[in-house]
């Protein structure tokens, strides 16, 4: 009598290459996860880099820059989360779409303000603007990509992951 031919895997043969696939993806989804990441990271940078060249344009074209629109939940911060974020640059021609941080709440936001000359103890002839990118999901690329903007009565810096500014210096 002839034994009838396998055409299944064992219960170990299943196990095995179970057991495989289980530690090759808890290698790989961190890996992954931080490329998403930092992918995410160059995206706002890149974002408020646009913005900034944005409303530079947009103030050497009419002498003022653009108003931000307070959101009170954020003192006052025109913020991208809640879909307001200077959207009179795109539809002025500034900007091809909104500026929008890829996740785009609470925590991963864009912000916005225009201070009146003088305030904090800023030097410059008119009024100035703070923009800035709340929070970097990596600590690596937050480290590396660091803005700048500070005046004698207040540091931005310390409120940003990373910050810019025009109109005013120290």
């Amino acid at each position: 009598m002839n034994p009838r031919p396998s055409r299944g895997f064992t219960l170990i043969e299943l196990v095995v290459v179970i057991s495989i696939l289980a530690i090759l993806s808890g290698v790989l989804v961190p890996r992954v996860t931080n490329h998403l990441e930092a992918a995410r990271d160059a995206r706002r940078l890149a974002d408020i880099k646009a913005v900034r060249t944005a409303i530079e344009q947009f103030y050497a074209d009419k002498g003022a820059y653009p108003a931000a629109n307070a959101n009170s939940s954020y003192g006052g911060w025109d913020v991208s989360s809640d879909g307001d974020f200077i959207r009179v640059l795109r539809d002025q021609g500034y900007m091809d779409e909104d500026a929008s941080d890829p996740i785009n709440d609470a925590t991963f936001h864009y912000r916005y303000y225009v201070y009146a000359k003088g305030s904090y103890g800023c030097v410059g002839n008119a009024d100035f603007y703070v923009l800035g990118v709340r929070s970097f999901e990596s600590d690596g690329f937050a480290t590396q990509n660091k803005g700048f903007f500070q005046c004698a009565g207040r540091n931005w810096n310390d409120e940003f992951a990373y910050v810019t500014g025009g109109g005013a210096r120290q």
